[in-house]
């Protein structure tokens, strides 16, 4: 667990956190790679099924987030010794601990959706 608090008075662990974040950041930022583990997450998927369920993505592109997403160990590629070859894509034990974070997105944005605001607690306080 991450004790925010303490990284509130103490500046050192406060930038270690930072750093960490920066970097898990890092492995998923980028225009197209939670759309991609989000593909993932719910089954395994081949190539042509990916691109077909991201609407814009070039050929390119998705091979390019492919293989940054399975070098940072988020997603396994198996290439099975048919013709013609098949690839298959699906995300790892370590990926699929972003599960929560998708579905929070999911109700961060369906809140959104239905104008739901935060609780007064949680708002900015209001300009004089």
């Amino acid at each position: 667990m991450v004790d925010i608090e303490r990284a509130r008075t103490d500046r050192e662990f406060a930038r270690t956190l930072q750093i960490q974040f920066r970097r898990a950041v890092g492995m998923i930022a980028g225009r197209w790679k939670l759309e991609i583990l989000w593909l993932l997450s719910q089954r395994t998927h081949r190539f042509g099924e990916l691109k077909r369920g991201l609407p814009g993505i070039t050929q390119h592109m998705l091979t390019a987030q492919l293989r940054a997403l399975e070098k940072d160990g988020l997603i396994k590629r198996t290439i099975f010794a048919e013709v013609p070859p098949r690839v298959d894509y699906e995300i790892t034990p370590n990926a699929r601990r972003l599960r929560p974070i998708f579905v929070e997105i999911v109700k961060w944005a369906q809140d959104n959706d239905s104008g739901v605001t935060a609780p007064a607690e949680e708002q900015a306080p209001a300009s004089p």
